[in-house]
């Protein structure tokens, strides 16, 4: 009789340490998992040399936030910054905002950031900044966009978790240039 209750007890705390043990790991894995995503959205992965694209770097919090700072490489021999401008993630808290279109060279975007002025925040997607790049001319090839130095700070000014989304664009010779037809097959067998 003696055996059995302390085999009840045994097992009783053993399905209480499995329990609170599924517990905590469920909410670790939940925490873990929470991060504010920053994407960048071409608006195409193709473009012919000498041709603008824009670069949209989009944000999704996953907490209020009111500041942001990042820096972007890419290829400089295939493609240059022509200008940055802000998106509205901020001004859609109705607050004015600060906004650094940051410096360029040598294939870097640097020390890009806002914040709102004032102690609003926002939680909705939207776009933080945009970037038109222009394809250099005579150039072929594809580069890869990285977000660099990423910070987001929530509305108590702490940095939050993030998570970066990059992406590519491929620079291809201009149809313009390229011979059409019979004729243009003729010319480029000639000319190799």
């Amino acid at each position: 009789m003696k055996k059995s209750i302390v085999s009840k007890s045994i097992v009783s705390k053993s399905i209480v340490s499995l329990i609170t043990l599924i517990a905590i790991l469920a909410f670790l894995s939940s925490t873990a998992a929470a991060a504010s995503k920053v994407t960048l959205q071409p608006t195409s992965k193709n473009v012919y040399a000498g041709e603008n694209i824009t670069l949209n770097v989009v944000v999704t919090p996953d907490t209020q936030i009111s500041g942001i700072q990042f820096d972007l490489e890419y290829d400089g021999s295939l493609f240059q910054i022509a200008g940055v401008t802000e998106g509205n993630l901020f001004s859609q808290s109705g607050q004015n905002t600060l906004f650094s279109p940051g410096q360029t060279g040598n294939g870097r975007l640097c020390n890009v950031y806002g914040c709102i002025l004032g102690s609003s925040s926002v939680s909705t997607p939207a776009t933080f900044a945009t970037i038109t790049l222009k394809a250099n001319t005579g150039v072929q090839g594809t580069s890869q966009f990285y977000l660099r130095n990423v910070t987001i700070s929530s509305s108590a000014s702490k940095p939050v978790d993030v998570r970066l989304v990059n992406t590519g664009i491929t620079i291809s010779e201009s149809e313009t240039k390229k011979p059409r037809g019979l004729l243009g097959k003729l010319i480029e067998g000639i000319l190799g």
